[in-house]
């Protein structure tokens, strides 16, 4: 019995020796990417176009400015990345395994000056989920022409798809993927940079 739960116990020594030891991925350049601790770049890999599903707080005036954002990051980079999308009817924002885009009304105090926020969920290098909130609490958004004291929704939404291709914020004002988006600002083409980026990892 003594030798026998030995064996086993070398055996399971041994599984943990063997995955400890894994080979590990070599650190990439980051394209401007979010990476993982290993210096990878984090994507969805092969696994596009992604499924966009919109929210029904979402109001119908967008959808065209949400059309248009695909079609941007679609058309520059040559193939599809974002996919055809249907209006979703969950309401909230959860982990569930759909991409959805959500128009808030509710916003935490603390981060007022938010336009929008996309939250990523990946696991080792690949993106499984990823949702947008765009905050309808503290600003007001135009759908066609820019406004004076507005913010323009298709900008606004096509640099939040980076986010959900993967991308980070970028330092340049051209990039679609600038930090900041100033009211009445339109910025609906994707740069050279943006295109260089996203064509590094898919």
């Amino acid at each position: 019995m003594t030798r026998k739960l030995l064996a086993i116990t070398c055996l399971i020594a041994s599984m943990f020796a063997l995955q400890a030891c894994g080979a590990k991925k070599s650190p990439e350049e980051s394209c401007n990417f979010v990476q993982n601790g290993e210096q990878q770049r984090v994507s969805w890999g092969a696994q596009v176009p992604v499924v966009l599903y919109v929210d029904r707080s979402v109001p119908s005036v967008f959808y065209d400015n949400i059309v248009s954002a695909v079609a941007e990051w679609n058309t520059r980079v040559g193939r599809e990345k974002i996919g055809g999308w249907a209006v979703n009817t969950n309401g909230q924002p959860a982990q569930d395994g759909q991409n959805v885009v959500y128009m808030m009304s509710t916003w935490e105090a603390e981060k007022a000056n938010e336009q929008a926020r996309t939250t990523v969920f990946w696991a080792g290098d690949r993106i499984y989920e990823a949702d947008i909130r765009i905050n309808d609490r503290n600003f007001d958004f135009s759908w066609g022409e820019p406004e004076v004291d507005k913010v323009d929704m298709q900008s606004l939404i096509l640099h939040e798809f980076g986010h959900v291709m993967g991308l980070s914020h970028a330092v340049t004002p051209q990039s679609v993927m600038a930090r900041s988006l100033p009211n009445a600002t339109k910025r609906r083409e994707l740069s050279t940079a943006d295109q260089n980026s996203i064509r590094c990892e898919y």
